[in-house]
């Protein structure tokens, strides 16, 4: 049962890519705007929708703006989080793909709020966030769903600097990238098939050193376009981890994308499988819902799950 809802929040960033230039014009008692420009406004804001006593958080924005407002929200509300609702207009929306999302007009505001008045959510969905932290504290902790690091961080630089800038638009562009890396992979132009030098320790295990060519972590239950490239029994935290040069690639690139590797992939360099602690060690920065973040001095990231959020959809 949804529990009584004092106040509803609005947390709208008019720079997601559905946003520009367009306003959300509708008014309601319940509801308490805000558009947030800084990190630091964005803190602000939550700490006084927890002393509103706001028990609905919508979310107009990406996924970039989800991560910012998930790494806020412990800080301002402790354990008693609210529950969300999301308004996706960013590039890729991959986290509402799995969580939903009531769309992101003015009607979908509408759909909210009354739902909300209501007390008739269709949709109920929840997901623990996933953590990365820095045992340097080099970086504040980021909570978000999906991260990446090696040919995914490259990937979204050619996707920003190409595929977006050529006029691919919202979720196209992922795909886009994505077969654009392993393209570029297959023929052997620049350094992809190299990886970067890494270090996995997945929970208790032992660490494994090495070139990859790509690692991906997420505590979603699916992806959008259907790509799931996941497998294998453990934990919440999902991760693929591949060695660079990626083995028979051309042949691997289908069954990696749906989560269905051969028997000789399982054996030769594709790993996949569950945890609920990862610990990276690495150079270069990794991808997090969007946006890199370096690793520290030590080149450590430690990934862990938790707290849970719950998404809802009318």
């Amino acid at each position: 049962m949804t529990r009584a809802l004092q106040q509803i929040g609005l947390i709208h960033n008019p720079r997601s890519q559905r946003n520009r230039g367009r306003l959300l014009g509708v008014g309601s008692p319940q509801l308490l705007r805000a558009e947030p420009s800084t990190l630091e406004e964005l803190a602000a804001t939550l700490a006084e929708f927890a002393r509103r006593e706001v028990g609905l958080l919508l979310i107009s924005g990406g996924d970039g703006t989800v991560r910012d407002v998930l790494t806020a929200l412990p800080a301002a509300y402790g354990e008693r989080l609210p529950q969300l609702s999301l308004l996706s207009s960013g590039n890729a929306n991959l986290i509402a793909s799995d969580v939903g999302s009531a769309g992101h007009s003015a009607a979908a505001l509408r759909r909210v709020l009354a739902a909300a008045q209501n007390a008739n959510f269709k949709h109920r969905i929840s997901r623990p966030a996933l953590t990365l932290s820095w045992p340097d504290q080099a970086h504040t902790p980021v909570r978000g769903f999906f991260m990446g690091a090696a040919a995914l961080s490259r990937a979204t630089r050619y996707a920003h600097e190409q595929v977006l800038n050529g006029g691919v638009k919202y979720g196209a562009s992922v795909a886009v990238t994505v077969f654009a890396a392993f393209k570029q992979t297959l023929r052997g132009e620049g350094d992809w098939r190299d990886g970067e030098p890494m270090t996995v320790t997945l929970d208790e295990g032992t660490a494994r050193a090495g070139a990859r060519f790509i690692f991906l972590a997420t505590t979603l239950h699916k992806l959008m376009l259907g790509l799931w490239p996941f497998w294998g029994e453990g934990g919440p935290l999902r991760y693929v981890d591949i060695d660079a040069p990626p083995p028979q690639l051309g042949r691997s690139l289908l069954p990696l994308l749906s989560g269905h590797p051969t028997r000789r992939m399982r054996a030769d360099g594709y790993r996949s499988g569950g945890a609920t602690r990862i610990r990276l060690q690495l150079r270069e920065p990794v991808l997090v819902d969007g946006e890199t973040f370096a690793p520290g001095r030590d080149g450590i990231i430690d990934l862990s799950v938790g707290p849970e959020f719950e998404f809802l959809t009318p």
